[in-house]
């Protein structure tokens, strides 16, 4: 079988989203003649833990090999919330300290455990590096020119086009940025990226790399986790539920908890009849508008789960609540929470710029778009539920729902390394 090296900084038991799309290559590459091994950071602290995402790389195959501590324990993470405020201002001193980003003093660790673990392993025929951290990137550039190796290169998020991510203080770290781009670009031999508009911002930007040099792979969704969360028990609910899984750490959503307590005010007959649940950790504003607003009874708020019990919600909801704020990435801005919801055939109630979410979800067909506006929020979930009420729910495009599952994109992503070895 064959050995690909995958460089990861965000991996399981880390949680949340970023981790999810290297963890679900790694479970399958196996399947189609690939044995990976993941480089990745053992973590003190985190803004989750989900040890449920590490079990089932492990009970896959996957060999995972960390820096720092020889005695990971997964226990002894730190779940942190940061402040607002204080991330904010973290993360822009960190742009001017830090080029790429945050992570690039783990350069030196990675490489060092690669160069400790290559005979341990034989070698590998491939490395992949999907980012950000774009620091996993320039890991991988180093490797490929020191054992020779073909380099796979994915973008979750853009690079120096992502003004969310990536604030520059100066034009010269921009520039330098843009250099170091350049030169993975450069080097690399298969680009993949989750979107049309991501792969165009590369294309537009890097006169050597040709449109034809980058392929889409997107994020998706794993059937095995929604077979396996079917068989388990259900969250029970006797409401019409309207769920919103992810973050709100980069978005303004107060709109959404406005247009929820303008629902109740016009249509108070449904109190105790419908709930809006949240999978995730809200702030101290958001949970003070909650409070003195008087909708406490309506809301209900899991904090962060294991991605299992994350899908079970999910699937016993009626609707599913997306938000991308305007100015976030706009035209290429997707979360990979679309694709789970997309896999969850649930109908959804989304707030997004146009771009190639917008574009996706009208695919979907299953969807009612709305602006960032309490009073469109209130009449959308009004409508659903009367629509639900009379089993009148739009059905999903089944054609659309193929096109994100994770055992296709491995397939997919085996095949770019397969013709890798056969040019060699």
């Amino acid at each position: 079988m064959n050995k690909v090296l995958i460089i990861s900084y965000y991996f399981p038991p880390m949680g949340m989203g970023g981790v999810q799309r290297a963890m679900k290559f790694s479970k399958y590459l196996k399947n189609f003649g690939w044995q990976p091994t993941v480089i990745t950071d053992s973590p003190k602290k985190y803004l989750a833990v989900d040890k449920s995402l590490l079990n089932e790389a492990i009970e896959n195959g996957v060999s995972i090999e960390r820096t720092g501590s020889e005695d990971f324990n997964p226990d002894s993470i730190e779940v942190v919330t940061p402040r607002e405020k204080l991330r904010k201002l973290r993360n822009s001193l960190y742009s001017f300290i830090f080029i790429p980003d945050s992570k690039i003093g783990w350069k030196k660790k990675a490489l060092k455990k690669v160069d400790e673990i290559w005979e341990k392993y034989g070698g590998f025929q491939v490395v992949f590096a999907t980012a950000p951290p774009y620091t996993d990137f320039l890991i991988a550039l180093e490797l490929k020119k020191k054992y020779n190796i073909p380099l796979v290169i994915d973008y979750r998020d853009a690079w120096v086009d992502s003004p969310v991510l990536n604030y520059y203080p100066t034009s010269y770290h921009k520039k330098k940025n843009i250099k170091l781009e350049a030169e993975v670009l450069r080097f690399a031999d298969v680009i993949i990226t989750v979107n049309r508009r991501v792969k165009e911002y590369i294309v537009g930007r890097y006169e050597s790399v040709d449109y034809n040099d980058v392929r889409i792979i997107p994020n998706g969704f794993d059937p095995e986790d929604f077979e396996n969360a079917k068989s388990l028990v259900a969250h029970t609910k006797d409401k019409f539920r309207i769920t919103y899984s992810g973050s709100f750490y980069t978005r303004n959503a107060l709109f959404y908890f406005r247009g929820i307590k303008l629902f109740f005010e016009k249509y108070p007959e449904l109190r105790g009849e419908v709930e809006f649940c949240f999978i995730c950790n809200l702030t101290n504003e958001y949970m003070d508008f909650i409070r003195n607003s008087g909708i406490q009874q309506d809301i209900k708020i899991t904090g962060y789960i294991n991605h299992i019990d994350c899908v079970k919600y999910i699937l016993s909801s009626d609707i599913l609540f997306l938000y991308i704020s305007r100015g976030e990435n706009d035209e290429a801005a997707m979360p990979g929470k679309i694709g789970e919801y997309i896999g969850s055939q649930k109908n959804i109630l989304a707030s997004v710029p146009e771009g190639v979410s917008k574009k996706v979800l009208e695919n979907y067909g299953a969807v009612k778009f709305i602006d960032e506006e309490p009073g469109q929020v209130a009449d959308a979930v009004y409508e659903f539920y009367n629509l639900s009420k009379s089993g009148k729910l739009p059905k999903p495009d089944s054609e659309t729902i193929s096109k994100f599952n994770r055992v296709k994109h491995t397939e997919e992503l085996a095949k770019e390394f397969n013709y890798l070895l056969a040019i060699d």
